[in-house]
Formats: structure tokens, sequence, C-alpha cells
């Protein structure tokens, strides 16, 4: 009689059950156990395994080195675009229904007591087909067995040690936190980072799941971290913010343009004074770029962290970068900024000498405005601000009681500026300016491009900085700093374009052609506005001429939008125009113009603005940028303008 040999065993391995999620029951045909702290769970090459709570069969999968809830529904099996499926909707609010403290951000840790609770039930995870969708979630919460499992464990001490009695999870919460165990990420809110007043700011980290030290991009604005700019300040707050989250990553059926406006998805970090955090809010201020410099020294030394930080953010987002890179925080390897101002005073505020009254009051009180809970904790600077419109190093200097104006020959990181070719009065002449005066950078590169909202989010964009990130966060030689560093897009009208690949900029090719403004009446036949147009040419006119126009204008009612007002005098019927013949050859218009004016006014002082505008052979004005928030969809943007206060006019003297 012949007897037969044991069969050989395979190694044992080890996994990972994602969130992670702790005192889950596993059994496959040759082990069992209960999941550790850390999630992970043993298994052998090849096998089954099954995952239980209590005597409740939660489903099977092929065991593997990581695995997530998702994968234990049949019908979803793991896939991102399924979330929506009852069946895995409602494991998951269940499994994390059952976290002792309530807090899923940290994991799931059900309480060992639990599975003898719960005992052996049979949950149907998946109601009939009639009552899938919302109807299905709804159901699922009513459903007899699930509120009896709930009442029992609420009863008993210690299965629970925070957010009691519990409930069933809400259902965008659960489907938010498997869309990050899918992905591989760790979220966590509201991170208390020390600073050097003894006080703190809040964050908001994204890191990944798996072990290790990796570089971190950082993002940090006076916005508030949920959608559009708001900030949770309530349980209903919490659950909105979820749905929104939700919805946008399930096709996105509200139109949303970005999770994180103006920031990378992975990190927001919230300076001192905004939501929770302590202390006033000061916008642009000293306080702000040193609690910055304590938010990535901090950063730059986690046990997740590298010890490189990149920074990355568009606008007000990318404006506090050069504050905070002037001061040398030691973890600052990298930056792109998009959509820029260093010197805010010159460049936003008072442009031109003229101060932004469209742009800043609504900027505060509408794009910022949800950025706190309860009273708004601000000092007044915008009424100080008002009250210096002169540029007083005290207020806008390099320690700025008002705005802080950085000292960009300290400004070392090497950065990427990405500048906008339209922009009322910020961030066009700001991002290239910036640019031409980070000369201590220890490399630059600039991109001069339409718009940078609609570009930033693009694949070829993202890709792009993760080849930039990789090589100062990584140290990855992928020749990403060997390409032209400065790329100038040439718009063509109605979205057309073409780039020009440069090695510096202003362009050193340029050609200044000059033009000649004749105040004489011009042939032009009208637009079925203006017919009082003069001319423009490249012929020096053979006569002195002079045109005059009324400056009195109905301003309208003010709004507290990007356009300043609305009604009022029409914008194309002030001032004065002047049109060229055809042009007959093409011209490529990249970089600065200027114009030189002869004026007299009746007033004390003036405000001129100068528009260049482009018009097709049908005289109808042709539309260059792109019509993308904040861009106004109503009107044209000039392809070129500039704006200055006749009493701030260079003299000669």
């Amino acid at each position: 009689m012949e007897k037969s040999s044991a069969p050989v065993l395979s190694p044992v391995l080890t996994g990972v059950f994602a969130g992670p999620i702790a005192g889950l029951k596993y059994q496959t045909p040759t082990l069992s156990g209960i999941t550790t702290d850390d999630g992970e769970f043993q298994y052998r090459e090849g096998e089954a395994i099954t995952f239980l709570v209590g005597g409740v069969v939660l489903g099977a999968v092929e065991a593997a080195p990581r695995l997530n809830l998702t994968q234990l529904a049949n019908r979803v099996a793991g896939k991102i675009d399924k979330l929506h499926d009852p069946s895995v909707t409602n494991l998951g609010r269940f499994i994390h229904s059952l976290d002792q403290d309530g807090n899923i951000e940290t994991g799931v840790k059900i309480a060992p007591a639990v599975h003898e609770l719960i005992g052996p039930v049979t949950i149907n995870f998946s109601p009939p087909t009639m009552a899938m969708g919302q109807g299905g979630a709804v159901d699922f919460a009513n459903d007899p067995t699930v509120r009896r499992i709930l009442d029992t464990l609420n009863a008993t001490p210690g299965v629970f040690t925070a957010r009691t009695p519990r409930t069933l999870c809400d259902a965008a919460t659960t489907r938010n936190e498997l869309r990050r165990n899918i992905r591989g990420i760790i979220k966590m809110s509201d991170v208390r980072i020390p600073t050097r007043d003894g006080s703190y700011v809040c964050a908001d980290v994204f890191r990944p799941a798996q072990a290790g030290r990796h570089p971190v991009v950082m993002s940090k604005g006076v916005y508030g971290k949920s959608f559009y700019h708001d900030c949770i300040c309530s349980d209903a707050d919490v659950i909105r913010k979820e749905e929104m989250e939700d919805r946008y990553f399930s096709g996105n059926p509200d139109g949303a343009q970005y999770e994180n406006h103006e920031a990378v998805d992975s990190s927001v970090w919230v300076p001192e004074g905004y939501v929770w955090s302590p202390g006033l809010q000061a916008p642009f201020s000293v306080q702000e770029a040193e609690d910055y410099y304590d938010a990535i020294e901090w950063a730059g030394t986690q046990p997740w962290s590298n010890g490189n930080v990149g920074l990355w953010g568009m606008s007000y987002l990318a404006m506090v970068q050069h504050n905070v890179a002037s001061l040398q925080p030691s973890h600052l390897k990298a930056m792109i900024a998009q959509g820029t101002d260093a010197d805010i005073y010159n460049e936003a505020l008072y442009g031109g000498g003229i101060f932004g009254a469209g742009f800043w009051n609504w900027w505060w009180k509408i794009w910022s405005g949800n950025n706190h809970c309860g009273n708004r904790p601000e000092t007044d600077w915008m009424a100080r601000a008002l009250a210096t419109p002169f540029n007083d190093p005290a207020a806008y200097g390099r320690r700025g009681t008002i705005f802080m104006r950085p000292d960009l020959s300290k400004a070392t990181a090497p950065v990427w500026i990405v500048g906008p070719q339209v922009g009322a009065i910020i961030h066009q002449l700001g991002s290239s300016e910036t640019y031409i005066h980070s000369t201590a950078s220890k490399a630059r590169k600039f991109d001069f491009t339409d718009a940078w909202f609609p570009g930033s989010y693009s694949g070829k964009s993202i890709a792009e900085h993760m080849r930039y990130f990789d090589h100062w966060l990584k140290g990855i030689d992928n020749g990403v700093m060997d390409e032209a560093p400065v790329r100038v897009q040439v718009r063509t009208g109605n979205g057309a374009h073409f780039v020009l690949k440069e090695n510096e900029w202003p362009i050193a090719r340029t050609q200044y052609r000059r033009w000649y403004l004749d105040a004489r009446p011009s042939d032009w036949q009208n637009d079925g506005r203006r017919h009082d147009m003069q001319r423009i040419s490249e012929t020096l006119p053979a006569v002195q001429s002079s045109a005059e126009y009324d400056a009195h204008l109905e301003l309208g009612t003010p709004t507290l939008a990007p356009g300043g007002s609305n009604d009022g005098t029409p914008r194309w019927s002030t001032g004065i125009s002047f049109v060229s013949d055809p042009v007959t050859e093409d011209m490529v218009l990249a970089g600065y113009m200027k114009v030189g004016l002869w004026v007299e006014s009746s007033s004390a002082d003036m405000d001129v603005f100068v528009s260049l505008r482009i018009l097709d052979a049908q005289d109808r004005e042709i539309r260059y940028e792109s019509v993308v928030l904040p861009v106004d969809p109503l009107h044209i943007h000039p392809v070129g303008h500039g704006l200055l206060k006749v009493s701030r006019r260079k003299l000669d003297v």
C-alpha cells in the first residue's frame, strides 16, 4: 500500500487590505486570521481569500499584495468607474460604519467584540434590480438586519469610542474613500502644522499608501479647502463637500471646472487665520510667508517625505511662492508658478497707478469670501491699501505692512513661470516681469500662453510638470532642463495657435516697428457701432492733428464681479479709436509693446487705457483668448492692453 506525500506548500506571503482596515476576519484554504492594525493578512500564491465580519461573508477574491473592498463585489471587481453600484456602496458603508473612532481617514479598526456581537447573519448588499441606484442606497439604510446590528453595537460599551450613537456611513463619503483606496492614496484632513509663533496652520495632506519616502508637492492659498473656495464649518458642510467630491469624480454632472481650484489635487495648505487655523487673515503678508516657510520645513522632515518639496499653484497660490522662496527654506527645491505677480503693488493692486477696484473688491468679498467660519478674522489690509495709493516701501516693501514684495535676488529655487496673455489687471505683466527678475534662480523656465486656467490641468501640462518635479525632487536626469527655456504661444485667432521656442525673454531678435497715430478721420466704414475712427499707419502723418472726447460716462450698477458694473455707458462708445488699412503681410506680435501719447484734460488727473484689437476682412473683431473663466464671454479681450494714471508718468527731468 502506497502512501501519498503531503503537498508542498508555497511560501506564506503578506498582503495589505487598503484603508487600512484592521480587525477583518479572513480565510484561505490553508490560512486564517484577523487583519492587523496595518491591514495585513497572510496568504499563499494562487489562493482565494474570503473576508468576513462575524458570520457575514463580505466576498472572496484571489489573494494579492494589495486588496480593497471594491474587489469583493463581483459586478465591480475593483473598477473605479463602478463605485455607484449599490453592491459596493452598501458594502463600504457597512464596513466604514464599524470603525471604532468613526474617522475612516485614519483607517478602519474593528473591535474584536464586533464579530461575536454580529454573529451568523446574512446581509444583502445588492438589493433587487428595481431598487438599484439611489433607491438602493436608501433601502440599505433601512434594512432591518443592518439597523439591528448597529443598535446592538451602539449598546455595547467599547465598540465605538467616538461619534456615537453610530449611524450608517454616508454613501458619498464611502465612495470617496473607496476611490482613494483604489488609487493608493491616504488623506489626512486638518493636520496641524506648528509655526514659529507657537500657533499652527491646518493642512489637508494626500500621500501614497505605499510605504517609503516621497517628494512633496504643496499649494497654499487664502481660500477654503473645499470646492469653489469653500470651507467646512459643520457636519452638514462635511456631507455637502463629500457629495460634491463624489459627483465631480462620477462624471461631473454639475460641470465643476476643477476639484481644488488653482491648486494641485494632492495637497492644499491653508495659512494662518483661514478656516480652522487661528489668527487673522492677512493676504500676501510677511506673517503668511513665514507660516509657509514653517510648513515647507515641516513637510520636508516628515517620515513619509524624502526631504524635497516642490510648490505648484495658480494665481494667489503662485504669487505667494515668490514670497516664501525669498526666505530660502532649506527643503524647497523647485516651483511652478502659473499666473503670478511678485511686485503686487505695480503689477496687480495699483497697475499704472490705478486701483483695480472691480477686481479687488470682488476677489475679497466673493471669490475668497467663504474662507472662514463665523465672523471673518481679518486685518484691515483693504482699508490700508486704499489709504496708501503710492508705492510706499513701508507698506509694500520687503517686510511691507500691507503686502510683502519679495527680494527676488534671494529666491534661488528653480522656478517655472507660466504667464497668461490675457488678464485685466493681474498676472500678465507680473508673470513676465517676475521671470525677467528671477535671475538668482538656479534654473528658470517661462511659458507665455493664452491663459493659465485651461492648460494647467491638461494631460500634456501635467506630464511636463511631473517631468520637471521628477528632475528636481527625485533627481532623475530626464532632459527636461535641456529643452528651450522659453515658449511663447502665438495665437492666430479663434483658439488656433503655434509656439515659438526661444532661449531668452524678451526675445532677442524682436523688431520694434513704429506705428503712428493720426487724429484725422479714416475711411473705415464702421462696425455698426463706431463710425468716427481715426487713422493708424506706419507712415509719419504730414500734419499734426488732435482729437477729443467727453470722458463723462455712466458707470452703471456696481457689481462684485470682474466686469465691475452692469448697464451704464457701453465700453465701445467712449474714448478715441484708431484703425489701420488692411494689413497685407503676416506679423508676429510676441513681446512688449509701448505707446507714446500727448494728452491734456480739463480734469486734475487722467486715467489712460490703451487696447490693441484685430479685425477680420469683414471688419469683425477676432477673439484671440479662450472663453474660460475669468475671461468675460460677452466681451472680447484685446490682444494687448495697458493703463496709466497720467500723474504717474515718467518725466524727462
